[in-house]
Order: C-alpha cells, then sequence, then structure tokens
C-alpha cells in the first residue's frame, strides 16, 4: 500500500478543487444561458390541424375551379364536395375526440394551464389579469 505524503495530498486536494470549481463555474453558465433562453410555446394539435385543414381545402378548391373553367367539365365539383364534407367530417370528429380526452372536472386542458400559469380563468371564461 502506498501512503501519501503532506505534500501530495495538498497537491491533490487542491486539483480536485480546482476540478469542482471549473464544474460549479460550468454549471452556472448553463442555468444562467437557460434562464434567457426563449422556447417559444407551439399551438396546439387541434389548431395546427385546422390551418392544414384550411390551407389543403383551399388548394382542392382553387384546382377544382381552374379545371373546371379550363376543361368546362362540372365533374370536379363532386370531388370537390366530397373532399371537403370528409375532411371537415374528420376534423370535428377529431376535436370532439381531442376535447374529452382533454377534460378533466369540467374545465379544458387550456384553461387549466392557463390556471396552472399563474391566470385564472372564471366561469364567462373571462381571465382576471390585468393589463
Amino acid at each position: 500500500m502506498k501512503y501519501l505524503t503532506e505534500k501530495q495530498y495538498i497537491e491533490k486536494m487542491k486539483k480536485i478543487q480546482r476540478e469542482n470549481r471549473q464544474k460549479i463555474m460550468r454549471e452556472s453558465l448553463r442555468q444562467e444561458k437557460k434562464k434567457y433562453n426563449y422556447k417559444p410555446k407551439l399551438p396546439s394539435t387541434s389548431k395546427l390541424m385546422a390551418v392544414y385543414l384550411f390551407i389543403i381545402l383551399n388548394v382542392v378548391l382553387i384546382y377544382a375551379m381552374v379545371a373546371m373553367w379550363y376543361f368546362r367539365d362540372l365533374s370536379y365539383l363532386g370531388v370537390l364536395i366530397t373532399d371537403v364534407a370528409a375532411q371537415v367530417l374528420t376534423y370535428f370528429i377529431y376535436s370532439k375526440k381531442a376535447t374529452t380526452e382533454n377534460t378533466v372536472g369540467g374545465i379544458t386542458y387550456d384553461m387549466a394551464m392557463k390556471s396552472v400559469e399563474g391566470t385564472t380563468v372564471n366561469e364567462y371564461g373571462n381571465s382576471n389579469a390585468v393589463g
């Protein structure tokens, strides 16, 4: 077994303390960076789905109008009507399912998150935030 001299002990202790000081400084830098990092809040999936459907439906609508005008054929109306109806029905079913999944105790998930963030929402849907 190798014994440490007092001098070796002090050198190793100083080395460990320097390493620990570096770790503490790195951690404080990370925490300072995290404090000012802004992470934008993403919209909910149902909102993204609504935007997606809006864009797709308008693209299909414009295509059908151009095709009907260019080919002078109204058979595209059948496709247009069924496509719009199917996508709207799919979105309605999805929204209904998401609403029932996110409702707890009579309030929706979004309202619960607003009250957690410090803004409470009264029974009329108005918040008590000032400003």
